[in-house]
């Protein structure tokens, strides 16, 4: 094996390989994002190692240790225990008081007959945060107590989980809110509020300490060992990252995830989930999301009406973040996501680097659409004063939480490594 190409001390590539028996397989990757083979070089705790042919970084070596990522990951639980239990937030509008808990959100959208909302809502800011966190938490306390094969099964789902758990955004989703509330109530910050920060600042210390390739590689260790096998085609694993040599839908030799070469069905699955989306994206910006009742008057809100009265309060700042995260972005996921799939159908080549970066773009802005679909669910919870204030929910909020959903699973769906399939073995050596 040649020795590495010249990289900064903080960053090294890695090595691509002509195809030989992996039986160092640990040592080698698939890049997930357009299927080179690499082979990772010796483990230095800062470096970074990318695919040498698209840049995706495939593991990131940490520093900190695992005592100090479990560490974050039980001051993360202290802080969601009390999000849970206190009060999120208090107004007092027209003589009477409302507070709101973390779940009231939920609540009142169910009883106002948007169940589906309510669901959404409910999941990545109860289910999944509590889901990432147990998940955490089990794989790196468990060790030594529960079975290996165990703990691989759990932690092999910490990855699709964690887009999933959305306190980070649900927290700017409170700030659009606040904005409103402050206009005609007396509002009162409560311990839940500054619980979820804690909480957010806690999985951010625990997700950027957490070495994923480490952990797994400490869990192969307990493992009872048996030979790997060097026969069958090469498989990347999903789940875990190591490369296989096995048939399709085995079980994986270190996660036992059935072993998959691409995705099933991704494009099929993408376009009828982008087209979904798509027919959402309407109705989402032409009904109102909410309907706000105040002083016996009833007015409907849409989202571009919500981001002309903050710009009409001189908040341009939260006006521009509203409508880059409920307009312009699932705009560009719907638009880019049509053309990712319509080229990768075609079989052309043009521009498949910049391609796979529009993916991880997507990839990563897409949950921040969420913003308005929270904001409502604030509002619903603690505006309930009858014909004095009061505010609901529309179809409006219903339409647009879909788009956000939709555009997230075609995203997970497609499987960009089948842009770079139609590449002829002379074109990926130039």
């Amino acid at each position: 094996m040649p020795p590495f190409p010249h990289a900064c001390q903080a960053r090294r590539a890695l090595m691509p390989s002509p195809l030989p028996l992996l039986t160092d397989a640990p040592d080698w990757r698939e890049c997930p994002h357009c299927g080179q083979l690499s082979h990772v070089g010796p483990r230095r705790p800062g470096m970074v190692a990318e695919c040498p042919r698209c840049g995706e970084v495939l593991w990131h070596m940490r520093g900190a240790g695992a005592n100090f990522t479990l560490a974050c990951a039980l001051a993360a639980l202290v802080f969601y225990l009390f999000a849970l239990t206190a009060p999120f937030l208090e107004i007092n509008a027209y003589g009477r008081f409302a507070l709101a808990r973390l779940d009231t959100g939920p609540e009142q959208l169910l009883a106002q007959g948007w169940g589906l909302v309510a669901a959404a809502v409910f999941t990545v800011t109860l289910l999944g945060p509590a889901a990432k966190l147990a998940i955490l938490l089990v794989t790196l306390g468990g060790q030594g107590w529960l079975p290996p094969r165990a703990l691989k099964t759990l932690f092999r789902w910490y990855k699709p989980v964690s887009p999933w758990a959305m306190i980070d955004v649900y927290l700017l989703g409170f700030l659009v809110a606040y904005t409103r509330l402050t206009g005609m109530a007396e509002v009162h910050l409560d311990t839940a509020l500054y619980a979820l920060i804690g909480y957010m600042l806690a999985m951010a210390a625990a997700d950027g300490s957490l070495d994923i390739e480490a952990l797994w590689r400490k869990l192969d260790e307990r493992s009872k060992k048996l030979p790997h096998p060097v026969e069958g085609e090469r498989i990347g694993c999903d789940a875990c990252g190591l490369i296989n040599h096995a048939a399709e839908d085995e079980p994986c030799h270190r996660c036992h995830t059935p072993l998959r070469r691409r995705k099933e069905n991704s494009i099929s699955h993408a376009w009828a989930l982008v087209i979904a989306a798509a027919f959402l994206y309407i109705p989402a910006n032409i009904y109102p999301v909410m309907v706000v009742t105040s002083l016996a008057k009833t007015n409907g809100y849409t989202i571009m009406h919500g981001i002309v009265e903050l710009a009409r309060a001189g908040l341009w700042p939260l006006a521009g973040l509203v409508f880059f995260a409920s307009i312009a972005i699932p705009l560009t996921k719907l638009l880019v996501m049509a053309y990712m799939l319509t080229m990768t159908q075609l079989g052309r080549t043009e521009h498949l680097l910049g391609r796979t970066r529009a993916y991880r773009l997507v990839d990563f802005i897409g949950r921040w659409s969420m913003i308005d679909v929270f904001m409502v669910s604030i509002l619903v919870a603690l505006v309930r004063f009858g014909q004095f204030a009061n505010i609901q929910a529309d179809v409006g909020a219903v339409c647009f939480a879909g788009v956000v959903v939709l555009t997230m699973f075609a995203v997970t769906a497609f499987d960009p490594r089948l842009m770079w399939d139609v590449l002829e073995p002379a074109d990926e050596q130039a």
